[in-house]
């Protein structure tokens, strides 16, 4: 019994869906699709109905709930569709001007029901300019943009044309076309890019449900940064000095567009050397002169450029290469001292003195002639066995100073030394 009471009294009431997003405004290309979306809480096409008014006339029904596509002479199938998938959108395809206009779906059977509104613009552009690959500094350059549209189909909205490096223009929908412009005489630094867009500003009108915030953008076109040619005005060789020396380096870096083609030229010996980077023989001579020369052709005029380089001196060392000789003569005198060294000290152990060594002294008390003897038996002396024993060799030979190393029986002339433990 109450669910038939509460059947019977919806019925009666009327209790419908609940529209949650409605269509926007929106700026389009002609020739492509566009989508506007009008979805309820059930998410389906039970009692919504879309509408479209064009400029100050009545509104034209498109789609009805229970009756489906209406007015298919003006809004033909092959181009206009209402899909129930994910709501109840509109589909128009293949945009012409003519489609433009203010959409809006509602509620069916609910005259009390929020209408949601939005602005379509369907526009035809151009962008155009006429600076081309060879475009010379000091032409004129003009970059267009336009954009045509149906201004009856949208009235009271207004059309936004923008472009980088210029002023928006503003138009309103009185006219039928938007025409933005950009140019100006052609620098060394190229012509620059040029991007244009149109914004569809938001409709004033009346209906509360129509979003007065907001803005739709279309990016048209993008005209790309261009090149431009000029002459070559100046040769820089070295910094700008003229005058080279024997084994220097040169670099000269002319300027000009297209990149000039450059030259160095011996006026001795008429030998062509590469512009960018050349070494000045170790031949030369002072007095001696290169003629640097480059050139290109701008606008079919041929442009040149030339420098006198003069040989004036010798190059000095680098640098690096004194400070490697100096290095050097460090490193070789700190060696020859080192060798010195133990030179002198290897002379000096070759003359030392047997009689006066301080390892081996030769006591004279204790040197007798031939080999040593044992202690007398009345003696008091304790025998122990000789520790060492050194023959030293007295050569008669022209160097006396020479220290013996033979431990082999000695010739004549020899002294028997006896060391022992003290």
């Amino acid at each position: 019994m109450l669910f038939l009471i509460l059947l019977i009294s919806g019925l009666l009431l009327g209790v419908y869906s609940d529209i949650t997003t409605g269509p926007s405004n929106t700026i389009a290309r002609v020739g492509t699709t566009v989508m506007l979306p009008c979805v309820t809480d059930s998410k389906t096409c039970s009692d919504v109905d879309w509408t479209k008014q064009e400029g100050i006339q009545s509104s034209v029904a498109i789609f009805r709930s229970g009756s489906g596509m209406l007015n298919r002479d003006k809004y033909p199938s092959e181009r206009y569709n209402v899909s129930s998938v994910d709501g109840c959108n509109l589909t128009i395809r293949d945009l012409k001007l003519n489609d433009s206009g203010l959409f809006s779906c509602s509620e069916a059977k609910d005259s009390n029901a929020m209408t949601r509104y939005g602005t379509l613009v369907v526009v035809e552009y151009d962008c155009k300019t006429n600076a081309g690959d060879d475009i010379a500094e000091g032409d004129v350059y003009n970059n267009t943009c336009s954009a045509k549209f149906n201004p009856s189909f949208i009235k009271p909205s207004k059309i936004e044309m923008s472009g980088s490096g210029v002023d928006s223009s503003v138009q309103s929908a009185d006219a039928d076309t938007v025409v933005l412009s950009y140019g100006g005489k052609a620098a060394r630094s190229g012509v620059p890019k040029f991007d244009c867009a149109l914004t569809l500003l938001a409709d004033q009108r009346s209906p509360p449900t129509h979003d007065k915030n907001s803005h739709s953008l279309l990016p048209l076109c993008t005209l790309p940064s261009r090149k431009v040619m000029f002459p070559v005005s100046e040769m820089n060789c070295n910094s700008g000095k003229k005058e080279v020396q024997i084994s220097e380096t040169v670099q000269c870096s002319p300027d000009g567009y297209p990149t000039p083609t450059c030259e160095c030229k011996s006026d001795k010996t008429g030998e062509t050397l590469n512009c960018s980077k050349f070494t000045v023989p170790a031949t030369a001579s002072i007095g001696d002169t290169y003629t640097c020369t480059a050139s290109n052709t701008v606008s079919g005029k041929q442009s040149t450029s030339t420098v006198l380089l003069t040989v004036t001196a010798e190059s000095p060392a680098p640098v690096g290469m004194i400070v490697g000789i100096v290095v050097g003569v460090f490193a070789v005198a700190i060696i020859a001292g080192v060798v010195g060294y133990f030179l002198f000290k290897k002379y000096k152990l070759g003359k030392r003195d047997i009689k006066n060594d301080a390892a081996h002294p030769l006591n004279s008390t204790s040197v007798e002639s031939g080999p040593p003897k044992p202690p007398r038996a009345n003696s008091n002396q304790i025998y122990r066995p000789h520790t060492e024993v050194h023959y030293a060799h007295l050569a008669k030979e022209e160097n006396p100073h020479v220290r013996p190393t033979t431990r082999t029986n000695p010739p004549s002339s020899t002294i028997y030394a006896s060391v022992t433990n003290a």
